[in-house]
């Protein structure tokens, strides 16, 4: 397997982990919080959408669009080319913007949670941005 194939897997991978984190109750344990499970309700029902996402306009549902995003990210990361690398920056971007808002939006206690969603989002926005270069 050649190194770009091995960068395509590590970041199909990392997408999975992080759209699982916060598909459910069970979610915050993949990222070492379990305590955060009966919480998960609460928080993610409280997002209304983050300013310059196509949520803002109609609410968000951080259970729908932040997993659905990370999921598209995954299967986006498998495939090639220099334009697709370019989509994937202005949706990491976007990411990092729904974050941003969600940790105005949640419970305290899952500012670890956002932390390791926010980090692992501008580690691979760092990459992308290296491949413009």
């Amino acid at each position: 397997m050649g190194e770009e194939a091995r960068v395509r897997w590590a970041r199909h991978a990392r997408y999975l982990r992080l759209a699982a984190a916060h598909a459910g109750p069970l979610g915050p344990a993949l990222l070492g919080h379990p305590e955060l499970g009966p919480l998960y309700e609460e928080a993610y029902a409280r997002c209304f959408g983050a300013e310059g996402l196509p949520c803002q306009g109609v609410g968000g549902e951080p259970r729908a669009c932040l997993v659905g995003r990370l999921h598209h990210l995954a299967r986006s990361a498998l495939r090639g080319g220099r334009r697709r690398r370019e989509q994937e920056r202005e949706l990491v971007e976007g990411l990092l913007r729904c974050v941003a808002h969600l940790k105005t939006e949640f419970p305290e206690a899952f500012l670890p949670v956002l932390e390791a969603t926010r980090s692992a989002l501008e580690e691979d926005l760092a990459y992308l941005q290296s491949l413009g270069d």
